[in-house]
């Protein structure tokens, strides 16, 4: 699935009235969401460049060396958890029942809590708008956290959470949201939380409260000249609907890079070795 992207910022003293907006423009109510993100990195590192070529030779066989290639790249990888008011705690040190422990079991027609979702890096956004590949997996049982360190192997960094609400347009979903976090240094910082905070007890990762309003079109077929050009046409012409309203436009690309920073351990000691002493 790739996901056509533009994006704007909503300050809060004008979070109302944009909402008002959004929902005309979309004839519709606008839908409150509640989410918390899990973020994990991957432990191990990637292969060193021509390894594979060099496995399996032996002394008496002549093996053509391939050209260094640059190291496959690890990304960061996420769990988002469909959240309500209830699933919080009170604030007064009493758990929720829903907060008791990680788990992705659901019950027959119901809708998925937890889902698994990879984003690669925007391209450079020739057509006007940003381009990424996405990967989302629904994950229907088990423990979500085991999964991902399973997987990877990964290894958790940290969580947040996203408040806001979703609006649909033809085929642009629209999502006006800020981020959210628990303030103060966990003592355990291996998994995520098991008990949920208070929602009041959370803080605003921008102080100043504003909104990010983000635009999307998912394109499923994206090899498809026509498919992909409607899409593109249909974010351009929501942004001209909004301009005046909220500017939309392309996001700096290293911005929303979800790739992991590796350095090899043969390039630092170069580096310690070229050090002037």
């Amino acid at each position: 699935m790739h996901e056509l992207l533009l994006y704007g910022q909503v300050p809060a003293s004008r979070h109302d009235q944009v909402l008002k907006i959004l929902a005309g423009l979309a004839a519709m109510q606008p839908r409150r969401v509640l989410q918390r993100c899990i973020l994990y990195k991957p432990q191990r590192e990637p292969e060193e460049p021509g390894l594979n070529v060099r496995r399996g030779g032996t002394q008496n066989v002549a093996v053509k060396q391939a050209k260094p290639t640059a190291a496959p790249a690890l990304y960061y990888t996420k769990l988002v958890q469909k959240l309500s008011e209830a699933d919080f705690g009170t604030g007064d040190g009493l758990e929720t029942q829903s907060g008791q422990h990680l788990s992705a079991n659901i019950a027959d027609g119901e809708e998925p809590k937890w889902s698994m979702r990879w984003e690669d890096i925007p391209d450079t956004g020739d057509r006007g708008v940003s381009i990424r590949f996405t990967n989302s997996t629904d994950l229907l049982s088990g423990d979500p956290h085991a999964q991902m360190i399973a997987a990877g192997p990964n290894r958790f960094v940290t969580e947040y959470y996203v408040e806001g609400y979703r609006f649909v347009l033809g085929n642009v979903v629209i999502f006006l949201h800020r981020i959210l976090h628990e303030p103060g240094v966990r003592s355990v910082e291996e998994t995520p939380k098991t008990h949920l905070p208070s929602f009041a007890s959370l803080k605003l990762l921008d102080l100043s409260g504003a909104y990010i309003l983000e635009a999307k079109v998912r394109v499923q077929d994206f090899k498809d000249a026509t498919v992909l050009e409607s899409g593109v046409n249909e974010l351009k012409e929501f942004q001209k609907q909004m301009r005046g309203c909220v500017e939309l436009s392309l996001p700096d690309r290293l911005s929303l890079d979800t790739r992991v920073k590796y350095k090899p351990p043969h390039a630092a000691a170069v580096s310690a070795q070229n050090r002037p002493r």
